[in-house]
C-alpha cells in the first residue's frame, strides 16, 4: 500500500480549527473505515531552506574543502566531498517498495538529501561540515562572507 499523506499548514487558530473540522476529520474518519491505521503528527512548520544557505554551502564550504582539503596527499573535488557528507551527516532511510509486477514488497535502503532539509536542518549541517573541515582537514575559510550570496567578501 503506497503512503497516503494529507498535509496542512495553519497560519492561526481559526484556519487549524476549519481545517481540523472541515478536512483533517472526515479524511481520517474515511481511512480509519477503510481500515487504515492513522498517525497524526503536528510540529512546528519550518521555512525551506533559503538560496543563500545553498550557494555558501556550495560556493564557500565545499568549493574551500575541495580547494584546500587532503587525505593521504589526494584531493578531491567538490561533487565527491559532498557526496561524503551526504553520506556522514545524513546518511540513509529504509523505504518500502511494491513491485508493480509481482506485487512483492521489498526495503530499500536509499540516500536522505540536502533537499529534503530545511533551514535549520540545512544551518546544522552547514555547520558540522564546516566544524570537520577546520579541525580534521584543517581547511580555513573566508572571514567575510555575504550572507544572502554566500560571495566571499574582500
Amino acid at each position: 500500500m503506497s503512503d497516503l499523506v494529507l498535509h496542512q499548514e495553519w497560519r492561526d487558530t481559526q484556519q487549524a480549527h476549519s481545517s481540523l473540522s472541515m478536512q483533517v476529520w472526515p479524511w481520517a474518519k474515511s481511512m480509519l473505515a477503510a481500515g487504515n491505521r492513522l498517525v497524526l503528527e503536528v510540529r512546528l512548520a519550518e521555512d525551506v531552506k533559503t538560496d543563500g544557505q545553498r550557494k555558501y554551502y556550495h560556493g564557500v564550504v565545499l568549493a574551500e574543502i575541495a580547494k584546500q582539503a587532503t587525505v593521504n596527499g589526494q584531493r578531491f573535488p567538490l561533487a565527491v566531498w559532498k557526496e561524503w557528507f551526504r553520506s556522514e551527516y545524513l546518511g540513509f532511510k529504509t523505504v518500502t517498495f511494491t513491485n508493480p509486477m509481482t506485487s512483492k514488497k521489498s526495503r530499500r535502503r536509499v540516500r536522505k538529501s540536502t533537499e529534503d532539509l530545511g533551514v535549520r536542518a540545512y544551518a546544522q549541517l552547514i555547520e558540522r561540515v564546516t566544524s570537520f573541515a577546520c579541525t580534521d582537514l584543517g581547511v580555513e575559510f573566508p572571514a567575510r562572507v555575504d550572507p544572502e550570496t554566500g560571495e566571499i567578501l574582500a
